[in-house]
């Protein structure tokens, strides 16, 4: 019993059902993504930018900035700096922050439904089309798409949120608004989109302009530094290639995105698996007619339930996808032609933005959540079931595809036989295509890819050499296959006698390009010295000396660093290693 004037205990106040459901639709999806993105690894851009952020480090405004293949991204790059710096080629560290901005962006998602509709059941609907729709949860299991597009969609779920709130009750939510839109723009350009959404949103709520003119004149100011900024930065947004730019390719392209990608995207498919690289393998003929019928019947429902408030939203829905079409017309297209219409990268941004635009359509602006009937919970939680159903099977069948298991097992290796043996020496040779492909150059050696791992060592001199096959993993170096073998010395049985003076070791032919170089050679004394300009040591005995050369040459010369026994250079030949 209360003693008098004592406060009665607060009741706890429990969360709603409505709540309760959203929490399990926004934490399926999360967890299936989570187990798979924890279980990814690094490939292809991955790897080339986490070499870059190694060599340039978090606070190198050339590297922040650099014009990467057309994109500006120094937000992403500055994380990619930092999480290099704190643990190299660690995958399950590279994808917390991507699950954690992902996390953020369902609960802003959920909360901007409320403001706008109230909590009903209805955009349980909307908000579950968001958060299992795998236009988002497969593409971002590539880290390097990931941290692009999953800052966006976090932006603009969180600007939105901030400008319903400073519509409503004015303050300083318009400080929100800005700072998330510098933020997703700090990520991937298409966050310029989000200043559109925020205009969108306040027609489809019924709001005036003229009410916050400096607001909007600052979010119009803010999208032109933008554009300013990244046309002078960058360079090479139009694509080239051989395929042709023209009205039949356009619609093939745009067919397939429609088709292929964002309805089955939509639906928690498509069911057809995985196609090659990260694109999706076309759905059959019948599965799209039916999807197309779907989306039809569900715009025009919403036109008779909305009115014109639903004809506006789904033209925003249209805008949007019409520009990225457009955008990958005049990027890529020419390059890939029109199967890039089915990587579903190209219109993961859309996941927000319809399931926006569909509960715009179908449900009227209300602070205040109506009842919306009796029939509104059953129908909600049959769609909800169904969507997360649809996710899980189609998740199940895509994620794999991006999980780079190649990458993982190469990078595993490699790490497993340093830690083996702190000694080994590795020639650098390309790596597998499907782990970076050889366009990339320099960046697909095999030194740039894994020698971030603590250890690695790559093309030092040495009596043990060794060569990584395609699974990383290492063996040992014995001899060379000659393009080139050193001519006889004139000391005999001894052939070259080196001292403090260099001797040249000529060879008998003249070698281009990169290759290995292997000299025999027998000393009474250890002792350092010299193979051309590279320091290199003479071990006591009869050995043999590994070293990678490259360039125009006919011999090379070698010379001790200061006064011992000499080294006789019995064999010299230079080629292609052979490996046990």
């Amino acid at each position: 019993m209360l003693e008098t004037g004592q406060p009665a205990p607060r009741a706890i106040r429990r969360p709603s059902t409505v709540v309760l459901a959203a929490f399990v639709a926004g934490l399926v999806p999360l967890l299936l993504h989570g187990w798979a993105a924890l279980h990814g690894s690094f490939a292809q851009d991955d790897f080339v930018v986490t070499w870059q952020a190694a060599v340039a480090g978090p606070f190198d405004p050339g590297f922040l900035f650099q014009d990467y293949h057309g994109h500006l991204q120094p937000g992403g790059f500055f994380l990619a700096a930092v999480l290099t710096w704190w643990a190299p080629l660690n995958f399950p560290l590279f994808a917390l922050p991507l699950l954690a901005m992902k996390a953020l962006a369902t609960v802003y998602f959920w909360c901007l439904l409320v403001r706008c509709f109230g909590r009903r059941w209805a955009i349980l609907v909307p908000f579950t089309v968001f958060t299992a729709s795998t236009l988002l949860l497969v593409p971002t299991l590539w880290w390097s798409f990931g941290i692009q597009v999953v800052p966006v969609v976090l932006a603009a779920a969180a600007a939105l949120h901030a400008h319903v709130r400073y519509l409503a009750d004015g303050g300083r939510w318009w400080l929100g608004t800005f700072a998330w839109t510098l933020f997703g723009l700090a990520f991937y350009e298409k966050a310029a989109v989000i200043p559109v959404l925020l205009a969108a949103v306040t027609v489809l709520l019924g709001r005036s302009f003229r009410d916050h003119v400096r607001y909007w004149l600052g979010h119009a100011a803010v999208l032109v530094a933008f554009v300013v900024v990244f046309f002078a930065v960058t360079s090479s947004q139009v694509g080239t290639g051989t395929s042709p730019l023209s009205a039949g390719t356009v619609a093939d392209l745009t067919a397939r995105m429609l088709g292929d990608t964002l309805l089955p995207g939509l639906a928690g498919g498509p069911w057809s698996g995985p196609g090659p690289g990260a694109t999706w393998a076309p759905s059959p003929f019948a599965v799209v007619v039916l999807l197309v019928l779907a989306a039809l019947a569900v715009v025009l429902a919403g036109g008779r339930v909305g009115g014109r408030r639903a004809w506006g939203a789904w033209g925003l829905l249209a805008a949007v996808f019409a520009v990225d079409v457009a955008l990958l017309a005049l990027t890529r297209l020419r390059e890939v032609g029109p199967s890039a219409g089915d990587d579903p990268r190209y219109v993961a941004d859309l996941a927000l933005v319809a399931a926006l635009c569909g509960a715009f359509a179908f449900l009227p602006p209300a602070e205040v959540a109506p009842s919306g009937g009796k029939r509104e919970r059953p129908i909600a939680l049959a769609l909800c079931v169904l969507l997360l159903a649809s996710s899980a099977s189609g998740f199940t069948r895509l994620a794999p595809a991006l999980r780079f298991e190649h990458s993982g097992q190469y990078v595993a290796n490699v790490r497993a036989a340093v830690g083996e043996d702190p000694d080994l020496v590795f020639y650098d040779t390309f790596v597998p295509s499907d782990v970076v492909h050889e366009w990339f150059g320099a960046d697909s050696r095999a030194s740039r890819v894994v020698g971030l791992l603590p250890g690695t060592r790559f093309d030092q001199p040495t009596s043990r050499m060794h060569l990584l096959d395609t699974t990383g993993t290492p063996h040992k170096i014995t001899g060379v296959d000659p393009v080139s073998r050193g001519v006889p010395g004139p000391v005999p049985n001894c052939g070259y006698a080196i001292g403090e003076t260099p001797v040249r070791v000529g060879l008998d032919k003249p070698v281009l390009g990169r290759h290995l170089l292997k000299l025999d050679y027998y000393t009474s004394d250890g002792g350092e010295g010299l193979v051309d300009r590279t320091p290199v040591w003479f071990q006591a005995g009869l050995h043999s000396l590994y070293l990678p050369v490259d360039g125009l040459f006919d011999s090379v010369a070698v010379r001790l660093s200061s006064p011992g026994a000499p080294v006789c250079v019995a064999k010299a030949e230079v080629g292609k290693p052979i490996a046990q």
